[in-house]
């Protein structure tokens, strides 16, 4: 199984969760995208990922990563590991100073179906960049959710390392 990591708004190859999961999943690749215009977000992350399509495939993502992870993850089928995800990108983005049209134009992407394959979803309890209610209202009987303690930025990987497992585990 392929493992795919999307960061969130400004995250990159030398983000501390990327590096925690390249250490020890070596095999990880990880999206790369334009945090500002969701046109061009949306076509950078499908060209990434038009070779694994016909892959099994991990997506992870973290923050605005998690709202485009939740997005392919419908689209391919593949399972998923949505950490503190923004599935309102227009409301929790607004502290970025995008434009009204920057932030209109996430709303288009925006699904309203849910991941119909396995997916986890880890919430910090002390998060103040994104409201967890959204993906706790819309994924209420069908996720894994796992509460931590914690800000927006994931500092326990242990708790990711297990939840990669189970995946693993899950497609084999």
């Amino acid at each position: 199984m392929k493992i795919v990591y999307i960061p969130g708004f400004g995250g990159n190859k030398n983000s501390e969760t990327y590096q925690n999961i390249f250490r020890k999943h070596f095999e990880t690749e990880c999206i790369l995208y334009d945090n500002r215009n969701a046109d061009n977000a949306y076509f950078q992350i499908c060209e990434q990922l038009e070779i694994l399509k016909n892959e099994k495939v991990l997506i992870i993502g973290q923050s605005l990563g998690g709202f485009w992870a939740e997005i392919f993850a419908i689209k391919n089928s593949w399972n998923a590991i949505l950490i503190n995800p923004s599935l309102e990108p227009s409301v929790s983005l607004k502290k970025y100073n995008l434009t009204d049209n920057q932030l209109k134009k996430f709303e288009s992407y925006q699904d309203y179906k849910t991941v119909q394959s396995k997916v986890s979803i880890i919430i910090s309890k002390n998060d103040t960049v994104v409201d967890s209610k959204p993906v706790v209202y819309k994924y209420k009987n069908q996720a894994d959710f796992i509460y931590i303690e914690g800000g927006h930025q994931l500092q326990n990987f242990e708790v990711l390392f297990k939840e990669i497992e189970k995946m693993k585990l899950s497609q084999s």
